[in-house]
């Protein structure tokens, strides 16, 4: 796919990309354009951990959120959700990053490599489309960012006429 072929060519050929794509038809009611600016964010991110060589796996999935595992993280609206997860086995994060990890302008990258806007923003986009997004990380053995968004089984036609409404 165009996405592909995208990241293929952002990561470069020292990394493996592995993609785990769910066969079912999941739909979620965000931008595509968002889904896409937050992948790239994440994507960025973990090369910058895997300067060497390393594994990316991205993996979408269907999750029902009923008995909502993750409470102790933030509160959920249980349901289903579509989860994006990007996970890599670069050099990982320690507590007191993983901390700030989504505030405006923090960074860990050198001066004039980062702006520190890229999980801000990826934060604020899921937040905005009633989701949720956190990291898990071990120092030495990678990271791995999982993204839910509330799943939508709407037929698409419903959906536009929805949103052409909303717009003024």
């Amino acid at each position: 796919s165009n996405c592909e072929s995208m990241l293929r060519r952002l990561i470069g050929a020292d990394i493996q990309l592995t993609l785990r794509l769910s066969v079912d038809d999941l739909q979620i009611k965000a931008d595509p354009v968002f889904v896409e600016q937050i992948l790239m964010n994440l994507v960025v991110n973990a090369k910058d951990a895997m300067p060497e060589s390393g594994k990316l796996t991205i993996e979408t999935t269907g999750v029902d959120l009923d008995h909502a595992p993750l409470y102790h993280i933030s509160p959920i609206t249980p349901g289903a959700y579509v989860r994006l997860s990007v996970a890599d086995s670069g050099c990982g994060m320690t507590p007191e990053v993983q901390s700030h990890v989504f505030e405006p302008f923090f960074t860990t990258k050198e001066k004039g490599k980062g702006t520190g806007l890229g999980l801000s923003t990826a934060y604020g986009i899921v937040k905005q489309s009633k989701g949720h997004i956190w990291v898990d990380s071990v120092q030495g053995k990678g990271t791995t960012f999982k993204i839910y968004l509330p799943s939508v089984n709407e037929p698409l036609e419903e959906i536009r006429k929805e949103v052409l409404r909303k717009e003024p």
